[in-house]
């Protein structure tokens, strides 16, 4: 027989698991993630979520003969920034839920 009260609590703590997920992709949004490749010669600061703030690029880095060096550590710091923001995207939802979390099930749902 099936009981209301289980089905009251279980909507209870979905309630709850969505407000924790909503809290966690607002403080998110206020986390900064700092990648320097390079040697500090390029860094990439982006939020929580991914979005990218921020690009320094060494001076050194702008003229035509530093082009082909000056993708590679861009593409390189991009990417890394990428990963750390899905690491710790999973992180928090993870605490805000209480479960594992494989970003990879998401896909652009952060």
């Amino acid at each position: 027989m099936f009981n209301f009260g289980d089905l009251a609590e279980l909507m209870k703590q979905a309630q709850s698991i969505k407000e924790n997920i909503e809290k966690a992709k607002e403080e998110l949004k206020n986390e900064k993630i700092v990648v320097e490749v390079g040697g500090g010669m390029v860094k990439v600061v982006s939020d929580g979520l991914g979005t990218m703030l921020d690009v320094e690029i060494d001076k050194s880095l702008l003229n035509e003969n530093e082009y082909p060096v000056l993708k590679d550590l861009l593409i390189a710091a991009i990417n890394e920034v990428s990963e750390r923001s899905k690491e710790v995207i999973a992180d928090k939802i993870s605490q805000a839920t209480g479960l594992p979390m494989n970003m990879s099930k998401f896909g652009g749902m952060f």
